[in-house]
């Protein structure tokens, strides 16, 4: 009898002797050491710290650097949050361009869209890119300063097209335009934010949204595809910072019911 049939058969428990080993194997798989108070405890502080150590030191001399060296600009304060990957995924050639204190974390990607001209991407001062999100870049994608991006895509063009013939084909140079987030932007989890879109200073992207047209500074989007569905306050010591056209593109914003 092989050890696979014999395994068979105590799984089906066919007679008493396998019936007997089938609960002695259950036993066995429930036993469980008991937790013993400070020592336990003392292993698992041991152990967040280990791996945190460890994950810094690979971040400060090695993952870090090497992703500052794919950067044109990249400012002081850089941190990448280790969670397995170590650094970004690059694909392509995308000039990319980071702010002071960005906080990015590794499984993100960044692909630069080999039908572009010089794709472009910009992050600002003290912005949170969050995991997962795939930027996908063929002209130029910029996010502004003090924002908190949660999205799992943006990109400046509307992607593959309904048409079954035409959907594996090359995307069109054409199609593809330019995303534009303005500062303090809140972007939610799993939102998307695609094609030639401006995405207004302190606007809030709701969880899954996605943002095909523009949005109006200070406004709540939410919906696929999204639409405006609550206006925030405006400040007034940013009519001043923004200027009156900014600030008529929000008093002229309509909220969607």
């Amino acid at each position: 009898m092989s050890l696979k049939e014999f395994g068979k058969k105590i799984r089906k428990r066919e007679t008493p002797f396998y019936d007997s080993l089938y609960r002695m194997a259950k036993r066995i798989r429930g036993i469980e050491c008991p937790y013993i108070r400070g020592w336990h405890d003392f292993l698992y502080h041991e152990r967040r710290f280990r791996i945190n150590a460890w994950r810094t030191f690979w971040r400060l001399l090695y993952h870090q650097p090497l992703f500052r060296s794919r950067c044109r600009i990249c400012g002081s304060g850089l941190h990448i949050y280790h969670s397995g990957q170590g650094m970004p995924f690059i694909m392509g050639d995308v000039d990319i361009n980071i702010g002071k204190d960005v906080k990015i974390y590794d499984r993100i990607t960044i692909a630069g869209l080999t039908v572009g001209e010089h794709p472009q991407l910009t992050i600002g001062d003290h912005t949170d890119i969050s995991q997962p999100i795939t930027i996908i870049v063929g002209n130029k994608v910029t996010i502004g300063a003090n924002c908190l991006i949660g999205c799992t895509m943006i990109s400046d063009n509307p992607g593959h097209g309904v048409d079954y013939k035409e959907r594996f084909e090359k995307i069109n140079r054409e199609s593809i335009g330019r995303v534009e987030i303005g500062d303090y932007v809140w972007a939610a989890l799993q939102s998307m934010i695609m094609g030639n879109v401006s995405v207004g200073f302190g606007a809030v992207i709701a969880a899954r949204a996605v943002v095909t047209r523009d949005v109006p500074p200070f406004c709540l989007v939410a919906g696929n595809p999204s639409r405006i569905v609550k206006k925030l306050p405006f400040p007034n010591e940013m009519i001043e910072r923004l200027g009156k056209e900014a600030y008529e593109q929000y008093q002229c914003a309509v909220v969607e019911r």
